[in-house]
């Protein structure tokens, strides 16, 4: 499974609505920021479809782990071509085993944890939050939506700043390519 894919999960009160760009995701947050509620929403829908009062949106199938914490290699390999949802209540998401089992699979993972993933790589671009935001208010829908936690900064230097560099060649066209012509300076030394 390839590219990004958008989710929405709503009900008459709560709106989720979030894009997955990876195959790792790591939502983090406080209690009571609306975690769980959004995994309880996708455990519903699942067992109850559109009875369950809940609208899913999504290209592809979203599911919750739900087997126990024995068998979940086994469990596991039966989901294809999915978004995969795991709660912090499973502790076997922390093991080196599950990091190697989600390497090569077909399906995107969506980690809800307060705890590191030391064993999993995963981008600090997709970790995320849910705050909930003014777009609706009480007794309207109170919308959630994902955040970055970690955001990409441009780090600016606060003078000018020239690079001297032994040779003509190589070393300068690298470093001009990196900084611009006017910030790289050739001493033309013998190297």
């Amino acid at each position: 499974m390839k590219g990004k894919h958008r989710i929405i999960i709503e009900t008459e009160k709560l709106k989720y609505e979030f894009t997955i760009k990876r195959n790792i995701t790591i939502i983090q947050g406080d209690s009571a920021t609306g975690k769980t509620t959004l995994i309880d929403l996708l455990r519903l829908y699942s067992q109850f479809k559109d009875d369950s009062g809940i609208m899913l949106q999504s290209d592809v199938p979203c599911v919750v782990y739900s087997g126990d914490s024995q068998s979940w290699n086994i469990i596991l390999e039966t989901y294809k071509n999915s978004i995969v949802f795991f709660d912090e209540d499973y502790s076997f998401i922390y093991t080196k085993e599950f990091a190697d089992k989600i390497q090569n699979t077909s399906n995107y993972y969506v980690l809800i944890t307060r705890q590191p993933l030391y064993n999993i790589p995963y981008s600090i671009q997709e970790i995320y939050g849910i705050r909930t935001t003014g777009k609706y208010h009480y007794p309207d829908k109170i919308y959630h939506e994902f955040y970055n936690i970690y955001m990409e900064k441009q780090i600016e230097p606060e003078k000018d700043v020239i690079v001297m560099v032994e040779d003509s060649k190589s070393g300068y066209q690298f470093y001009s390519s990196v900084f611009g012509n006017n910030r790289c300076i050739s001493v033309d030394g013998n190297s």
